[in-house]
């Protein structure tokens, strides 16, 4: 999935890091998951905590971290004949989803042509509200569990992204069509790790969850900029919640947005919440991930990590911002991602 500051190519790096501070190690816990994508790669060691304010990265959580293996629907498939609902509602006919109620197609009157936007094309928009009502159906009806209605929303949800007509964040609409664009959108099946653990999700505001849990490793890669994520990704928020709500303005964001808002993206809060974040973590070992042009400085981030942790124990590493892009522009090379490691000082705030 297309998302700002994904971790995917930190991955290891990240993981080199903990087998040589941290060995014994067995709560690795996410606390700005984002995609997931952090947490489905450290589930295959540790038991994972993950957590985001956005109930679009909730889902995902709930669809690949919570669940410890893939479902098998078998109520689906005694009741109504489905031996995978994934197949069976890529393969529908777009003809027969137009059985759907017009009031029932919020992403069709909302974010295609047929609402004067060019997010997703008229087709692809039904597509997407008949198969999210389509599972909401089978929830309501019982014949999928809660579990099993997680993972194939995360199956929606990671599907969309390869069908919008974005430039990289649902902040605005492309002008013209993208190739892309015209593609017919499929449910994206995601894999799931098995891994016998009481692996926990969250959907709360960091700070205030922070309060509430503890482990061995808390990874943080909160927001670098002020571009609110609530903004950038509403459509797949809407898509997760699915709850027909009241849009504004020229790219029909969510009305409620504001009451996601992130600290982090706010110059003059980022770095208290970064300080009251350490201040309360019950976590033996913080791990933060930062652009060296984020919005906190970084001789402020090595200052907090050492007032709150043994000082002796603080490193960092940088790693060029060129190595995530195909192409390198001079302002590129100057970007560089910066992991920092400290062992906490107490874990009894």
């Amino acid at each position: 999935m297309r998302y700002i500051g994904s971790k995917v190519l930190l991955l290891e790096q990240i993981k080199k890091i903990i087998d040589k501070k941290v060995p014994d190690a067995k709560i690795f816990c996410d606390i700005f998951s984002g995609t997931a994508v952090v947490g489905r790669y450290f589930k295959q060691w540790y038991t994972v905590f993950s957590n985001d304010i956005l109930f679009f990265s909730y889902a995902l959580q709930m669809g690949t971290i919570k669940n410890d293996k893939t479902p098998k629907f078998n109520k689906l498939k005694r009741i109504y004949k489905i031996k995978d609902p994934i197949e069976y509602l890529n393969n529908l006919d777009t003809k027969d989803m137009e059985i759907l109620e017009k009031e029932k197609r919020f992403f069709q009157n909302t974010y295609s042509p047929k609402g004067n936007k060019m997010y997703l094309t008229e087709e692809n928009a039904l597509r997407i509200d008949f198969i999210r009502s389509k599972i909401e159906e089978w929830l309501n009806e019982k014949v999928i569990s809660k579990l099993e209605y997680f993972y194939l929303l995360a199956c929606i949800i990671e599907g969309i992204p390869y069908i919008s007509n974005i430039s990289g964040t649902y902040g605005a609409f492309l002008k013209k069509w993208d190739k892309r664009a015209y593609k017919t959108y499929k449910i994206c099946r995601l894999e799931i790790t098995k891994n016998n653990k009481k692996n926990k999700c969250f959907n709360e505001n960091s700070l205030n969850l922070i309060k509430k849990i503890e482990g061995d490793i808390l990874y943080i890669d909160p927001p670098y900029n002020s571009r609110q994520y609530a903004s950038n990704y509403h459509i797949l928020e809407t898509a997760a919640l699915y709850d027909y709500p009241e849009v504004k303005g020229k790219t029909v964001q969510r009305k409620d947005n504001i009451n996601k808002k992130s600290t982090f993206c706010i110059k003059k809060e980022a770095l208290n919440s970064f300080e009251y974040l350490l201040r309360k973590a019950k976590f033996k070992y913080i791990i933060l991930s930062y652009s060296n042009e984020g919005l906190i400085n970084l001789e402020d981030i090595e200052k907090v990590m050492k007032e709150n942790g043994k000082p002796e124990t603080f490193e960092k590493y940088e790693i060029p911002y060129r190595r995530f892009k195909s192409r390198s522009t001079s302002k590129e090379i100057k970007l560089k991602e910066i992991i920092f490691f400290i062992e906490k000082e107490n874990l009894c705030i």
